[in-house]
C-alpha cells in the first residue's frame, strides 16, 4: 500500500510567498499555483494530492506577478545603468587619469560596477525563486550604491557651475536618483535587511565606507584643485653692446628666461617679451619699443618642475651715439596651465592668422579681445579635463590665445565653452578668468622690467668697436 505523501501549503507571508512543506521537509516558497505544480512535479508528488491550504486555500496568492516583475525589471534598469556609467568612468580614469588620486578614483568606480552587476543577478531570484537567502541585501546596497552614483555624479555638475557636454547624462543622473530613491523605499517597505545576522554592523560599515569615498572624492577633487598654484618666473638679462664698424649701428644682447620653479609640470600658453628705451627728454618718462617677440615657440610646450627655457635675442638701436636714451628696458609675460589639470589637442601650436580664420569663418570664435581691424594671430585648443569624472561633470572646455600686434603687443587668454562667441574682455582680465585659475591653475607671469642706462651700455660698446 502507497503512503499519501504529506503536503502543507503555508499562509501568504509579506510579499505574498507562500511555504511549500512536504513530508515535513521545506520544499522552498511559491508565488502563484502553477508554481506549487512545478515543486510537487519535481518532488515526485502528484499535483491532485490532498493538499492542507494554511491561511488561505487554493485561490489566495495575493501576489501580483505583473508587477513584481515590472517592479524587478525597473530595479534592474537603474542598476544596468548604474554600471555602464561606472564603468565607462572606471576604465578611463584608473588607466589614463592624469593623477594618482584621479586613477584611485577610477578604481572606486569599477567596484562600485561590479556591486551593480552582483545587485543586477541577485534580483533575478529576489524576484523569482528567492533561493539566495541574501539577495535581498544585495539589492538593497545596490540600490544605495546606484543613489550614490547619480548623487556624486550630480553634485559635482552643480558644484562646477558649468554646463556638461552630454546634456543626457544629466538627465540620466537625475533618473539614478529617482530610481534608487524608490528602490530604496520599495526595500525597505519588505525590511529585506532581516536576511542578515547583524544588519547594525554591515549598515555602520556601509555609512562609513560611503564617508570614506565621499571624503576621497572632495580631497581630490575640490581641495587638492583649490590649494595648488604653478610657480613661474619670468626674468630678462640685458647683456653687452657691441658697435658695427661705422658706429651706425649698436647691437644688444638680451637673454630671455622662463623657469617652472614649482612642484608640478605645466603648459606654457602663450609668452611675449618686449625690449623698450626711455626717452631722456620726455618729462613722461615714456617707452618707446624696439623689438617684441615670443620667448616660447611653439606655444603649448611642457615645463617640468625645474626646467628653464632660455634664449637670447639681439636687438638694433640706430645712429646709437646720436640718440638721447635714458635706459633700455626689458620684461617678460606669460601664461600657463598646470599639466595634471587638463589636456591640450595636438594641433594647438599651428595657430592661424586672422586673415585665414576669416576665410575658415571662424573669425569671430571667438571674437578679438580688440575690437578692430588690426593683424592678430590666434591660437586655439579644446581642453579635456584631467578625468573622465570631470569631463562628464564638467564638460569639454576651450582655450584662446591671441597674439595682438600692435603699437605695444600685447598677448590674451581666454578659456570658454566651446562655440561661446561672446567677446573676451580684457578690461576685466584677470578676474574674468577667476574659473580658469580654480580649475586649471592658470598662472599669469609677469616679469619685472629690467632696466640698464643706456650711457653705460653705449660706452662699454665704444671701448669694444672695432677699428
Amino acid at each position: 500500500m502507497d503512503t499519501k505523501p504529506d503536503v502543507a501549503v503555508g499562509p501568504p507571508d509579506d510579499d505574498g510567498l507562500r511555504k511549500v512543506v512536504i513530508d515535513g521537509k521545506n520544499r522552498g516558497r511559491v508565488w502563484n499555483r502553477r508554481e506549487l505544480q512545478k515543486v510537487l512535479r519535481r518532488a515526485g508528488v502528484s499535483p491532485k494530492c490532498d493538499i492542507d491550504w494554511q491561511g488561505g486555500d487554493s485561490g489566495v496568492w495575493p501576489a501580483h506577478t505583473w508587477g513584481r516583475l515590472t517592479t524587478g525589471a525597473v530595479m534592474a534598469l537603474g542598476f544596468l545603468a548604474t554600471a555602464a556609467m561606472c564603468t565607462w568612468i572606471g576604465m578611463k580614469d584608473s588607466f589614463d587619469a592624469l593623477t594618482f588620486a584621479g586613477r584611485m578614483t577610477g578604481f572606486i568606480f569599477l567596484l562600485m560596477a561590479i556591486v551593480e552587476v552582483i545587485a543586477l543577478a541577485a534580483g533575478f531570484d529576489y524576484w523569482r525563486k528567492r533561493k539566495m537567502p541574501y539577495s535581498g541585501p544585495t539589492l538593497l546596497l545596490g540600490a544605495l550604491v546606484e543613489f550614490f552614483v547619480g548623487a556624486t555624479l550630480l553634485v559635482l555638475f552643480l558644484a562646477n557651475e558649468a554646463r556638461s557636454t552630454y546634456v543626457l547624462c544629466l538627465l540620466l543622473w537625475i533618473g539614478l536618483i529617482a530610481c534608487a530613491t524608490w528602490s530604496v523605499w520599495v526595500l525597505c517597505r519588505r525590511r529585506v535587511w532581516k536576511a542578515l545576522r547583524n544588519p547594525g554592523r554591515i549598515a555602520m560599515g556601509a555609512v562609513v565606507s560611503t564617508v570614506l569615498v565621499t571624503t576621497n572624492l572632495a580631497y581630490t577633487q575640490i581641495y587638492l584643485p583649490s590649494i595648488s598654484r604653478p610657480l613661474m618666473q619670468g626674468t630678462a638679462e640685458i647683456g653687452t653692446a657691441s658697435l658695427n664698424k661705422a658706429g651706425t649701428k649698436m647691437y644688444l644682447r638680451v637673454r630671455l628666461h622662463l623657469k617652472n620653479s614649482g612642484e608640478v609640470p605645466v603648459h606654457v600658453l602663450g609668452s611675449i617679451y618686449w625690449i623698450h628705451v626711455k626717452l631722456a627728454s620726455d618729462p613722461k618718462d615714456t617707452y618707446r619699443l624696439i623689438k617684441p617677440g615670443q620667448l616660447v615657440n611653439p606655444p603649448g610646450r611642457e615645463l617640468n618642475p625645474g626646467e628653464d627655457i632660455s634664449t637670447d635675442v639681439v636687438a638694433e638701436i640706430e645712429n646709437p651715439e646720436d640718440v638721447d636714451y635714458e635706459a633700455v628696458a626689458a620684461r617678460v609675460e606669460a601664461y600657463a596651465f598646470r599639466q595634471d589639470r587638463m589636456r591640450l589637442d595636438t594641433g594647438f601650436a599651428n595657430g592661424k592668422w586672422r586673415g585665414k580664420l576669416r576665410e575658415e569663418g571662424r573669425e569671430d570664435d571667438p571674437p578679438s579681445p580688440i575690437r578692430d581691424k588690426k593683424e592678430y594671430f590666434r591660437y586655439q585648443s579644446t581642453i579635456s579635463q584631467s578625468s573622465e569624472l570631470l569631463n562628464l561633470t564638467r564638460g569639454r572646455e576651450r582655450v584662446t590665445v591671441w597674439w595682438l600686434y600692435r603699437r605695444l603687443p600685447a598677448l590674451y587668454v581666454d578659456v570658454a565653452s566651446p562655440g561661446e562667441k561672446k567677446a573676451f574682455s580684457y578690461i576685466d582680465q584677470p578676474w574674468a578668468q577667476v574659473k580658469a585659475v580654480d580649475r586649471y591653475g592658470l598662472a599669469h607671469i609677469r616679469g619685472s622690467l629690467v632696466q640698464t642706462p643706456y650711457a653705460q651700455l653705449l660706452k662699454e660698446a665704444q671701448a669694444k668697436r672695432p677699428k
